[in-house]
Parts: structure tokens; sequence; C-alpha cells
């Protein structure tokens, strides 16, 4: 392992909150690449030098300071990581003063490194694990060897999953990466066992849940559970979730699960806010639509309306709050009067009427399409 000038930084801060003393860290070739005075980073250490060739402590007095290049009085102390030298930190100050906090500074810092290790170590298995996931979750064949490199990262290749994913409702962008990562953390210590219930981020407020399920009781039973899981989420980050499930497939069509689990995700709104694939009607068969199709139905029927962002969020919250005047006016924060005006301008602009069941279908199905292509 090298010791890079980032985490020396972060020993010394560490260091220099239990210790009134200057404190250095230098690299295998005696270059200070972190210290307390920041003035010293870059320079050359002949002190360190030595104690990194010969691994042992050394007290640095007033002579040494004469005769070794860039030194101070004080203690330099090997850094040890799986036997191996790979660094120095030096202590500035009186070395009878402070040799008695050699040993506990001395382990202090290597606990640093190996918990660094450690977290670096994790880190990449889990970035192993997200490209591995991306991959599988877009790929329509899986052969022989990417089982194998499954089995390799640690997962059960040989169990059926259902693809669940959890969506944060949060509009602002810098709450949203670190409401991202709580809720994977959190969802990894809901589901412990990584080689079944593979989790990872997929960006955008998304985390995606690879449930293993055995079989159908396994999948009544978790299903059961999916609205206990979005309240303790809920309560955890403080916004709201919306979830989509698709249905349980092996190992080889966990693709299909995703694409279920993305157009459930869809229809999920903060009236109904878990949506099971197997669920929806309407919006399976309207998934066989070309995507030519559906552009074209969108602007037949909204037209130019769609650039109106006020009258195409009155519409959406409309459909979402199942044509409900009154649940939509308090969503929106507007009085019943407002409603009704925007209600007659989207019915004006489009040149039908919402309570027309041709016409309403006909909008609703356009909506689907906006809300899928936008």
């Amino acid at each position: 392992m090298k010791l890079l000038s980032l985490l020396a930084q972060r020993i010394v801060n560490e260091v220099t909150k239990v210790i009134d003393e200057e404190v250095i860290v230098v690299n295998a070739d005696g270059i200070i690449i972190a210290g307390s005075d920041s003035k010293r980073v870059g320079t050359f250490h002949e002190g360190a030098l030595r104690v990194f060739r010969s691994k042992q402590k050394m007290q640095i007095s007033e002579t040494d300071v004469h005769s070794l290049k860039g030194v101070k009085e004080g203690l330099n102390l090997p850094l040890f990581f799986q036997q191996d030298v790979i660094g120095v930190i030096g202590i500035t100050g009186d070395p009878r003063a402070v040799s008695p906090f050699g040993e506990l500074i001395q382990r202090m810092t290597e606990l640093i490194i190996q918990e660094a290790h450690s977290a670096e170590k994790l880190n990449s298995e889990i970035r192993g694990i997200e490209t591995f996931v991306y991959e599988w979750l877009h790929v329509r064949e899986l052969d022989e060897d990417f089982h194998e490199r499954g089995e390799l990262l640690g997962l059960a290749m040989d169990c059926s999953r259902m693809c669940v994913i959890v969506e944060l409702q949060s509009e602002n962008d810098a709450d949203m990466n670190l409401l991202e990562k709580e809720t994977y953390e959190r969802l990894r210590l809901m589901y412990p066992d990584g080689a079944r219930d593979t989790i990872v981020r997929v960006g955008q407020g998304r985390v995606l849940l690879l449930k293993a399920v055995k079989h159908q009781q396994d999948e009544a039973s978790f299903l059961q559970q999916v609205q206990s899981l979005r309240h303790r989420l809920e309560r955890f980050t403080h916004t709201s979730v919306l979830i989509g499930i698709g249905t349980r497939q092996s190992a080889d069509l966990v693709s299909k699960s995703y694409s279920e689990a993305k157009r459930a995700l869809q229809t999920a709104s903060i009236a109904a806010p878990v949506v099971y694939y197997e669920q929806l009607t309407l919006e399976a068969v309207l998934a066989e639509i070309s995507l030519e199709m559906k552009h074209e139905v969108i602007e037949k029927i909204f037209g130019k309306i769609v650039e109106d962002i006020e009258l195409m969020e009155t519409l959406e919250t409309y459909f979402q709050y199942h044509m409900s005047l009154k649940d939509t006016a308090e969503h929106l924060h507007i009085h019943i009067n407002t409603l009704h005006y925007r209600l007659k301008r989207i019915n004006d602009r489009m040149g039908g009427h919402l309570k027309d069941p041709k016409f309403l279908a006909t909008c609703y199905i356009a909506y689907m399409f906006w809300k899928e292509l936008g």
C-alpha cells in the first residue's frame, strides 16, 4: 500500500487533535507529504528517511538538527502496514516530552491506515458489483463466463430475483446524492445477505434491490412487507419514497424484471407510492407500442400544452389523485376555483373535455407516454 497525501493529511489532522505539537508525515523517499506546518510540505527530511530504512524509531536531538537535513527536534516513528513500512510520522518537540506519546500515536496512525485500506477495499468491491449489475440489467443473454464472474464477486447466480427500484422524491440535487447514499446504506443493513439480496445505487435518486425469492410464498411475503419498508425509509430520509417492483425471474431474465420495475415506477405517485408490475394491465399493453407512435400520440393530443409547466403539473396531479378535485387542489396548494379554471384551459387547448370517457382515456394514455418519455 502506498501512503498518499490525502490519507497523510487525514493522519495529521487526527493526531493534532490529541497532541499539541507539530506533526508531519513522510513518504518512502523522505519527502514530507503532509504536515500541520504547510510550509514544510514537499521538503526533504533526512531523519525520516533513516527511520524508513531502519524500521526503527528515532529521537532527533538538538545536535541532529545541525547534522541532518530538514529535521527538527522531536521523535520519528515508522508506520507499518501488513509488516511493511509505508511511511514515517514525526512529532516535533523535546524528545523526552513527546516520547511517552510515541507508541500511542504510532498505533493510532496505523489504525487510521488500516481503516482507510478496508474502506477502499469495500468501495472497490462495491464498484465491481455495481459495474457487474449494470451489465446484468442490460444484457439479454448470459453465458457461463458471466455466471462465473458473478460467483467470483460473491453473488449467488442460481436463485430467482425480483427487481425493486426505490426512488427518493427530493427536489434538491445537493441533498439527493446524500439521501441516495443513506438509503443504500440503510437497505444494506435491512438486507445483509449481499450474496442473494444485491443492492446497488443506480443514480437519479434511485437505489435498486435485487431481492432473492425462492418461490411464490417468498414473493408474497416480501410484497406484504414493502409498505412497511417504504414507511421506514421515509422516516429515515424525511422525504417521500416511491417503489416499483418487477416480477420474479431467473438470473438470465433479471433484465426483464428490471424493465418491469421501471414501468411500474413510472405509474407510481404519492397517492399510490408502491406499484407491482403484475398489477398493471393497461401499462403492460401500452409498453408494446413503438417509440415513434408514442411521440405521435403526445404531439396529437397535447401539442404545445407540454410546454406549459403549470398546466402539465395540474394534469399530472389530477390523474395521480384519481381526478379528485379536492385532493388535487390541496396537493397543488391552490383554491378549487383556480383548479376549475386550469382544467377548463386544459380542455379548451386540447379540444375536448376530461368528463368525456373517450377523451379522458385518450388523454390519460398520452399522459402516460409523456411521463415515460419525458
